[in-house]
């Protein structure tokens, strides 16, 4: 399978680290230059800001552009794609899964999410299929985790449609009428800030170099909002129908095993 890394020039450490995992790994790979926060102007930011009801930050219409340059090369080249954020971890057992979801013929709208996040999501009670160590589960409810996901050229087309304009990416992502998501457990992707543990409530903080922008219409905010509720509501009744609220399944030891070297320091995702 085709693996992108959206991974900022600058990031030399990040790219040298992910050099080493994939090697180790024995998978090819290669970069997709991540979008520059730096290079978006005020005016750009604000139009941005006006799309979406939460404070929006020049990081995530960065990440949010990179996230749509990376759907444009899979509809270009017409292959299922694995992206992954630099600052992604693998698990020893991350190529099996990779190769099982390869050799499966889904569906255009299935979209594997392979991250773990050290949030609750609301799952299927039972699993879709399973390789003997991996298993596939649809999810009603997440909105944390881009850093590792499986998409193919038709889902990465009509997401490109659905994006025209910006929004939060992980909130707006998996939250799509049309896409089917499944989870991968135990997750073979962990961000480098949840590779000790669970985290406490400053690792969900987003950073920036710049201020928040928010919406300059009170009313249209609102309405963003309560379009978003809407969407929310439809999957918890699903989750509700079918479902169960709980923590993603994660082998840490599959983790530490695999990293012989130090990862370098985190800093802001692409």
């Amino acid at each position: 399978m085709k693996i992108l890394i959206i991974s900022r020039k600058a990031e030399q450490r990040r790219r040298q680290f992910q050099s080493r995992q994939m090697q180790r790994l024995g998978l090819d790979f290669e970069f997709l230059d991540a979008f520059e926060a730096s290079d978006l102007s005020v005016d750009d930011c604000q139009a941005a800001a006006n799309t979406w009801p939460s404070p929006t930050l020049r990081e995530d219409i960065a990440c949010f552009t990179s996230h749509r340059l990376a759907w444009k090369i899979i509809v270009e080249r017409n292959e299922r794609t694995l992206i992954l954020e630099d600052d992604a971890v693998l698990s020893s057992g991350f190529a099996d899964a990779i190769r099982t979801i390869e050799a499966r013929r889904d569906n255009w709208d299935w979209v594997y999410d392979l991250e773990f996040a050290p949030r609750p999501h609301i799952l299927a009670k039972s699993a879709v299929w399973t390789d003997g160590m991996h298993r596939a589960t649809r999810v009603f409810q997440n909105r944390v985790g881009s850093a590792g996901y499986v998409i193919g050229p038709r889902a990465a087309g009509r997401m490109l449609d659905d994006t025209k304009t910006y929004s939060l990416l992980d909130a707006y992502f998996w939250h799509r009428g049309w896409l089917k998501a499944y989870q991968i457990e135990p997750t073979p992707v962990i961000q480098m800030q949840f590779l000790e543990g669970t985290p406490d409530n400053s690792a969900f903080v987003r950073k920036s170099i710049d201020r928040e922008y928010l919406p300059q219409s009170e009313l249209r905010r609102k309405l963003m909002r309560l379009r978003l509720e809407g969407i929310k509501a439809r999957n918890l009744v699903r989750g509700w129908l079918g479902g169960e609220t709980r923590p993603l399944q994660i082998d840490r030891a599959s983790f530490a095993a695999d990293l012989d070297i130090k990862p370098p320091a985190v800093t802001a995702s692409p």
